[in-house]
Protein backbone atom coordinates (compact mmCIF):
# COMPACT_ATOMS: atom_id res chain seq x y z
CA UNK A 1 0.00 0.00 0.00
CA UNK A 2 2.81 2.40 0.85
CA UNK A 3 4.48 1.67 -2.49
CA UNK A 4 1.24 2.43 -4.35
CA UNK A 5 0.89 5.74 -2.50
CA UNK A 6 4.44 6.74 -3.41
CA UNK A 7 3.91 5.70 -7.02
CA UNK A 8 0.61 7.63 -7.21
CA UNK A 9 2.40 10.76 -5.97
CA UNK A 10 4.99 10.34 -8.73
CA UNK A 11 2.19 9.77 -11.23
CA UNK A 12 0.53 13.04 -10.18
CA UNK A 13 3.84 14.83 -10.76
CA UNK A 14 4.20 13.27 -14.22
CA UNK A 15 0.65 13.63 -15.57
CA UNK A 16 -0.53 16.76 -13.74
CA UNK A 17 2.51 18.67 -12.44
CA UNK A 18 4.82 18.64 -15.46
CA UNK A 19 2.08 19.24 -18.07
CA UNK A 20 0.68 22.05 -15.90
CA UNK A 21 4.02 23.85 -16.28
CA UNK A 22 3.58 23.66 -20.05
CA UNK A 23 0.02 24.92 -19.69
CA UNK A 24 1.27 27.91 -17.71
CA UNK A 25 3.75 28.70 -20.50
CA UNK A 26 0.92 28.44 -23.03
CA UNK A 27 -1.28 30.78 -21.01
CA UNK A 28 1.57 33.29 -20.92
CA UNK A 29 1.85 33.00 -24.71
CA UNK A 30 -1.84 33.87 -25.02
CA UNK A 31 -0.96 37.29 -23.58
CA UNK A 32 -4.06 37.92 -21.50
CA UNK A 33 -6.63 36.66 -24.01
CA UNK A 34 -9.40 34.37 -22.89
CA UNK A 35 -7.85 31.27 -21.42
CA UNK A 36 -10.58 29.73 -19.26
CA UNK A 37 -11.86 27.26 -21.87
CA UNK A 38 -8.34 26.18 -22.79
CA UNK A 39 -7.16 25.81 -19.19
CA UNK A 40 -10.34 24.09 -18.03
CA UNK A 41 -10.20 21.56 -20.84
CA UNK A 42 -6.55 20.75 -20.17
CA UNK A 43 -7.02 20.46 -16.42
CA UNK A 44 -9.85 17.98 -17.02
CA UNK A 45 -7.55 16.01 -19.34
CA UNK A 46 -4.82 15.95 -16.67
CA UNK A 47 -7.21 14.66 -14.01
CA UNK A 48 -8.60 11.96 -16.31
CA UNK A 49 -5.06 10.92 -17.24
CA UNK A 50 -4.20 10.64 -13.55
CA UNK A 51 -7.25 8.48 -12.83
CA UNK A 52 -6.48 6.19 -15.78
CA UNK A 53 -2.85 6.05 -14.64
CA UNK A 54 -3.95 4.86 -11.21
CA UNK A 55 -5.54 1.83 -12.87
CA UNK A 56 -2.24 1.05 -14.58
CA UNK A 57 -0.31 1.52 -11.34
CA UNK A 58 -2.50 -1.11 -9.71
CA UNK A 59 -1.53 -3.60 -12.43
CA UNK A 60 2.16 -2.78 -12.78
CA UNK A 61 4.32 -4.46 -10.16
CA UNK A 62 7.94 -3.37 -10.40
CA UNK A 63 10.30 -0.97 -8.67
CA UNK A 64 11.36 1.79 -8.31
CA UNK A 65 8.02 3.56 -7.79
CA UNK A 66 8.98 6.61 -9.85
CA UNK A 67 9.75 4.39 -12.86
CA UNK A 68 6.47 2.52 -12.51
CA UNK A 69 4.64 5.88 -12.41
CA UNK A 70 6.57 7.15 -15.44
CA UNK A 71 5.68 4.03 -17.45
CA UNK A 72 2.00 4.42 -16.46
CA UNK A 73 2.03 8.12 -17.37
CA UNK A 74 3.62 7.52 -20.77
CA UNK A 75 1.14 4.73 -21.50
CA UNK A 76 -1.82 6.92 -20.57
CA UNK A 77 -0.70 9.79 -22.80
CA UNK A 78 0.13 7.42 -25.67
CA UNK A 79 -3.39 6.05 -25.48
CA UNK A 80 -4.85 9.56 -25.21
CA UNK A 81 -3.19 10.67 -28.46
CA UNK A 82 -5.31 8.20 -30.42
CA UNK A 83 -8.50 8.64 -28.39
CA UNK A 84 -11.24 10.68 -30.09
CA UNK A 85 -11.80 14.06 -28.44
CA UNK A 86 -8.56 13.80 -26.45
CA UNK A 87 -6.16 13.36 -29.36
CA UNK A 88 -6.20 16.99 -30.44
CA UNK A 89 -5.51 18.18 -26.90
CA UNK A 90 -2.58 15.82 -26.42
CA UNK A 91 -1.00 16.72 -29.78
CA UNK A 92 -1.49 20.49 -29.46
CA UNK A 93 1.85 21.07 -27.64
CA UNK A 94 3.60 19.27 -30.51
CA UNK A 95 2.05 21.72 -32.98
CA UNK A 96 3.12 24.68 -30.86
CA UNK A 97 6.70 23.43 -31.14
CA UNK A 98 6.36 22.50 -34.84
CA UNK A 99 5.03 25.95 -35.75
CA UNK A 100 7.40 27.86 -33.48
CA UNK A 101 4.45 29.49 -31.73
CA UNK A 102 0.73 29.15 -31.32
CA UNK A 103 -0.76 27.33 -34.33
CA UNK A 104 -3.96 28.08 -36.19
CA UNK A 105 -6.66 25.76 -34.84
CA UNK A 106 -9.30 24.38 -37.15
CA UNK A 107 -12.35 22.20 -36.89
CA UNK A 108 -14.42 20.05 -39.20
CA UNK A 109 -17.26 19.91 -36.67
CA UNK A 110 -20.65 20.02 -38.40
CA UNK A 111 -18.83 20.34 -41.73
CA UNK A 112 -17.93 23.94 -40.84
CA UNK A 113 -14.26 23.73 -41.90
CA UNK A 114 -13.43 26.88 -39.98
CA UNK A 115 -10.31 28.10 -38.17
CA UNK A 116 -9.16 30.60 -35.58
CA UNK A 117 -5.82 32.35 -35.50
CA UNK A 118 -3.88 33.04 -32.30
CA UNK A 119 -4.82 36.72 -32.68
CA UNK A 120 -8.55 35.99 -32.50
CA UNK A 121 -10.33 36.86 -29.28
CA UNK A 122 -12.01 33.45 -29.14
CA UNK A 123 -8.81 31.45 -29.81
CA UNK A 124 -8.90 28.19 -27.88
CA UNK A 125 -8.25 24.52 -28.35
CA UNK A 126 -11.11 22.18 -27.57
CA UNK A 127 -11.72 18.52 -28.30
CA UNK A 128 -13.53 19.67 -31.47
CA UNK A 129 -10.41 21.28 -32.92
CA UNK A 130 -8.85 18.46 -34.89
CA UNK A 131 -6.57 20.22 -37.36
CA UNK A 132 -3.64 22.57 -36.88
CA UNK A 133 -1.86 24.86 -39.34
CA UNK A 134 1.23 26.99 -38.95
CA UNK A 135 0.21 29.59 -41.54
CA UNK A 136 -3.17 31.03 -42.44
CA UNK A 137 -2.39 30.38 -46.10
CA UNK A 138 -2.20 26.64 -45.32
CA UNK A 139 -5.69 26.74 -43.80
CA UNK A 140 -7.10 28.59 -46.80
CA UNK A 141 -5.40 26.18 -49.22
CA UNK A 142 -7.13 23.32 -47.37
CA UNK A 143 -10.50 25.10 -47.96
CA UNK A 144 -11.03 26.25 -44.39
CA UNK A 145 -12.55 29.68 -43.72
CA UNK A 146 -11.74 32.11 -40.93
CA UNK A 147 -14.38 31.90 -38.19
CA UNK A 148 -15.85 35.34 -37.55
CA UNK A 149 -17.48 35.55 -34.15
Amino acid sequence: MRSFRRASTWLAAFVIGLPALGLIALLIALRGRSWTLLAGTYLLLFVLAYLAGLLLLAVLRFRPDWLRALVAGIAVYAIATITPLAGSLTTYPYHVIRCGGLPIVATNFAAAKSYNTPDDENYAVTPLHDTFFCQESEAKAAHYHHYEH
